[in-house]
């Protein structure tokens, strides 16, 4: 892991809390309107995870998830400066399945079927990714200035200072984390879940 970083992605506040706590491994990435082409490109492996509420729509969550969407609303930051709590590494990176089997692994992640149905149907000629990460919690929050030129749709911010990550500790231990890696690979190409 980086000793400091400059780089964050942007990921909406519910799926980073879903992340931080080990309940959700994925993400999904297709592109956003500020995007070179509109496409989205791995700019780098290592990141900050950058809580955001643009977009964020509780008619796009499965219903488990909506009280968490409402508490993480009502204490939404309102100030000049971002917080960071969790860093994240992607480990792997597997096109999409398709449709139906998306639909099945919906234990797997926060999205409903309706997000779901809007990903894949947004700019159908790109593919929709899957970027597997494992998540690591900062010692402390850490704390940047916001500026005008991270808003927008778009997937990257590039920070003006990079902050540390020393001591950032991962939310899942290593033999969870890769328990639940195999299986998530197995049940993305159709097999059955690995045990372990």
């Amino acid at each position: 892991m980086r000793e400091s970083n400059r780089m964050a992605l942007k990921e909406w506040a519910v799926v980073v809390q879903a992340l931080a706590e080990g309940a959700q491994l994925l993400l999904l990435r297709k592109g956003g309107i500020a995007e070179e082409d509109g496409e989205f490109r791995l700019a780098t492996r290592e990141f900050f995870l950058y809580p955001t509420w643009e977009h964020q729509q509780e008619a796009w969550l499965q219903p488990r998830y909506g009280a968490a969407f409402r508490s993480l609303r009502a204490d939404a930051p309102a100030g000049s400066e971002l917080p960071f709590e969790y860093y994240a590494a992607v480990t792997d990176v597997w096109p999409a399945p398709g449709m139906a089997r998306m639909k099945q692994l919906q234990e797997l992640f926060v999205w409903n079927e309706a997000f779901l149905e809007k990903r894949y149907a947004y700019k159908p000629q790109l593919p929709l990714s899957v970027l597997v990460v494992r998540t690591y919690r900062l010692p402390q929050a850490l704390r940047a200035p916001y500026l005008e030129r991270y808003a927008g749709c778009r997937s990257w911010v590039e920070l003006d200072e990079a902050l540390p990550t020393r001591g950032a500790s991962p939310v899942l231990d290593d033999a969870e984390f890769e328990r639940r890696r195999d299986s998530l690979r197995e049940r993305l190409a159709g097999r059955a879940a690995v045990r372990g």
